[in-house]
């Protein structure tokens, strides 16, 4: 582009051109636009429903956790008892159970 132009060279025409019947269809497409969005009730619907399906999950999670724990404790308890029964002699266990029987 030259940089001294005079308005008489540059004339009259427009640089920029708009598309044939654009403003004749413009309000068509965009109703078109507008009725292609989701409905909001759906929207908030799907929204409740991924809240209530992570809310399930938590739960479900928990109770899986909660029995492994309990599980492991009971493990824990049959060993300890293991254990005492170990350190403790067959006699000691006879007078244990006669002293207590008697009383």
């Amino acid at each position: 582009m030259e940089p001294n132009k005079t308005l008489e060279q540059i004339g009259t025409e427009l640089p920029f051109k708009v598309p044939e019947n654009y403003f004749d269809q413009f309000a068509s497409q965009f109703e078109e636009t507008i009725a292609a969005k989701k409905p909001r009730h759906i929207t908030l619907r799907k929204k409740w429903m991924s809240i209530a399906a992570m809310f399930i999950g938590i739960l479900v999670l928990g109770q899986l956790l909660y029995k492994l724990y309990d599980k492991q404790t009971v493990n824990k308890q049959d060993n300890y008892e293991a254990y005492v029964l170990m350190q403790v002699d067959e006699a000691s266990l006879v007078d244990c159970y006669v002293n207590n029987s008697s009383k």
